[in-house]
């Protein structure tokens, strides 16, 4: 299991950045060559935070593989600071960002010191967190720390996730009212232990030739789904549905190696900082430039303008991965 060079799984982390990026600038792309275009192609912005989330589940697995289970504290420890590097620095940046150029006056009916400390430190909240993504991003601190814990088990730790994922599929039958039941019970956290169990797979199984032929198939069944061409209601359809398509995509890099394309790999490296940053361009057109979604009356010109701001949502990114990400990842971890 070493040796691999991971790009399906960059390519997935680009795709599904686009997908929530294209999800919250659709009205930017409506009216342009038809009246839904955008619409039409970003539905479903959600997919693509499930995508993460099981992305996640299998770095996790993968990163920690060659932990010694006898230096439980040590890799508690560990872990938690890599986790904290890679999120907290550019999102707290990004959440004073948004405070100083979206909050007018700083309006404490919006932003309060109650609400900053929890958005900072991703307590869960009645209601969005003061850079709205980080909604998902309170999700991911609550996997990486089960995950954490899970070493404090020793060689008990994959016993111990498993029993833990179980106890949060019963928990999503029940109609808790509470802000933290809620976030507990919710069910995007299965996207998580589903990459747990494809990491799980990858290490014990040897991963066929034909992956790297089907994958192409199920990334196109994960377009398809996105676009609601195919439909599927009931969440734990969904779960397995998405679950088993990335699973063949990001194991297919375990049955062969293929060159890289480029394009789609630096899109995944810099997927975070797009996530956290694409909200702040459109909203600089509108608060700043006073340019709404539709200012344009000609709709290929509309066109031409979406792909103009998403160019500077992706080189603004590049950049914040590059100065930002990368610079504290080197200072804090050397």
């Amino acid at each position: 299991m070493s040796g691999h060079k991971l790009a399906n799984i960059q390519y997935l982390r680009g795709i599904a950045a686009l997908m929530v990026c294209g999800f919250h600038t659709q009205l930017w792309l409506n009216n342009s060559l038809t009246e839904k275009l955008g619409s039409e192609l970003f539905p479903n912005g959600e997919y693509g935070v499930e995508i993460f989330f099981i992305i996640s589940g299998f770095i996790m697995i993968y990163t920690t593989r060659n932990y010694d289970p006898l230096l439980a504290k040590d890799n508690f420890l560990f872990f938690m600071k890599k986790r904290i590097v890679r999120i907290m620095p550019l999102y707290t940046i990004l959440t004073f960002a948004w405070i100083f150029l979206f909050v007018p006056d700083f309006n404490f009916n919006y932003v309060n010191l109650i609400k900053l400390v929890k958005s900072l430190f991703f307590i869960p909240y009645k209601g969005f967190p003061i850079l709205y993504l980080g909604w998902t991003l309170n999700y991911e601190m609550l996997f990486y720390l089960i995950f954490a814990l899970s070493f404090l088990f020793k060689k008990y730790r994959i016993h111990a996730l498993i029993f833990v994922f179980i106890l949060q599929i019963i928990s999503q039958q029940f109609n808790f009212t509470g802000v933290i039941a809620r976030f507990l019970s919710n069910f995007v956290v299965s996207f998580f232990f589903i990459g747990i169990i494809s990491g799980l797979v990858v290490q014990k199984v040897q991963i066929p030739m034909y992956f790297s032929k089907i994958k192409y198939l199920s990334y196109l069944l994960l377009i398809l789904v996105h676009l609601e061409i195919i439909t599927i209601s009931n969440h734990f359809f969904l779960l397995i549905f998405i679950g088993i398509n990335c699973f063949v995509i990001i194991t297919s890099d375990f049955a062969t190696q293929e060159k890289v394309f480029k394009p789609l790999f630096i899109l995944g490296n810099i997927s975070f900082s797009l996530y956290l940053i694409h909200p702040f361009i459109p909203h600089i057109f509108m608060r700043y430039l006073q340019l709404d979604p539709g200012f344009i009356n000609n709709g290929f010109l509309t066109f031409l303008f979406y792909l103009t701001m998403l160019s500077v949502i992706f080189v603004v990114s590049f950049l914040s991965h590059k100065w930002i990400e990368e610079k504290f990842n080197k200072l804090l971890l050397g």
